[in-house]
């Protein structure tokens, strides 16, 4: 058997998500940067376990306020200003995900939500064998799979239909009488490509149906909107369904929009209503209620990367 300091100068720690019985197949194994969030992430499911699910979600969501932009992300949207020109692709050769994407201290708009829904959802305080199990489940639609790229829920409304199948959210929007439908191919946007430059072996084969509220039922507020949902402003540019998510605060008769702000680079309570007016290209919103009630996720392994 290898020494501890053989296992390091590997250059990696497996670390095990949950125990298996003699006989079952070994957890598909996802990289881990090596950070100290363990004990912090432990604390904070401890302390918002007996809350119920809405006020979990306005718990952990407040806790992380003043946590900085992710600058790899900043950096990809930069990228993403310049028109690239399409290549369509069929998965002939897919791309693995070599590094699990989380992080307590840097976090982008949707990165912000699912690492407070996968912290609100967690049953037990343990860092590898609950919540990066759950933060995989929102993250991904890989069912105990090796994880890859395209097994990521990058589109919004295609994340809200998986994790509505999952039982973390419930679509507020689908079917109310004061919601729209639209119908679109995520990710065709023709020449002026917009959106993840590396993701090409993400177009769509089939269209994705999304509902919404429009601008001015919100506005209006006649949409049912609790604190603590998760919310989603629609864009029309093709082939993408949103431009931004966070989550929905209601405190003191005053509304919030609670999300992980690229232009102030950190996460922030702003003005709800405020937001929506000056932003006047958001056509809607999206709208998510947790509920939390997801099975216990599939196992995976991680390796620490030094």
């Amino acid at each position: 058997m290898k020494s501890f300091t053989g296992w390091l100068m590997l250059g990696f720690i497996a670390l095990t998500c949950g125990l298996h019985a003699a006989g079952e197949a070994a957890a598909p194994v996802v990289g881990l940067r090596k950070s100290s969030d363990a004990a912090e992430v432990e604390r904070l499911i401890a302390s918002a376990h007996k809350l119920p699910v809405q006020r979990r979600i306005e718990f952990v969501s407040k806790y992380l306020i003043g946590r900085h932009y992710h600058p790899a992300t900043k950096k990809r949207i930069k990228k993403q200003r310049k028109p690239v020109k399409k290549v369509e692709a069929s998965n002939a050769r897919p791309l693995p995900v070599n590094i699990l994407p989380t992080s307590m201290t840097f976090l982008d708009c949707m990165t912000y939500v699912e690492h407070v829904l996968a912290l609100a959802a967690s049953t037990k305080p343990a860092y590898q064998e609950e919540f990066l199990c759950r933060l995989i489940d929102i993250m991904y639609d890989a069912g105990g799979q090796p994880l890859m790229n395209h097994h990521r829920n990058h589109f919004t409304s295609l994340w809200g239909d998986i994790n509505e199948q999952k039982g973390y959210l419930t679509n507020i929007a689908r079917s109310h009488p004061l919601a729209l439908s639209r119908e679109l191919y995520l990710n065709r946007v023709g020449d002026n490509r917009t959106f993840y430059v590396e993701d090409r072996f993400m177009i769509a084969e089939k269209p994705q149906l999304m509902w919404y509220f429009p601008r001015t039922v919100i506005l209006e507020k006649k949409a049912p909107l609790f604190s603590g949902d998760v919310v989603a402003l629609v864009t029309d540019k093709e082939g993408l369904d949103v431009t931004h998510m966070g989550f929905f605060i209601e405190k003191k008769n005053k509304r919030f929009l609670r999300h992980a702000s690229l232009k102030l680079n950190r996460i922030v309570d702003q003005d709800f209503e405020q937001y929506l007016r000056d932003n006047k290209q958001v056509g809607g919103l999206m709208v998510f209620r947790p509920l939390l009630n997801s099975p216990a996720p599939y196992k995976y392994s991680f390796k620490l990367i030094e």
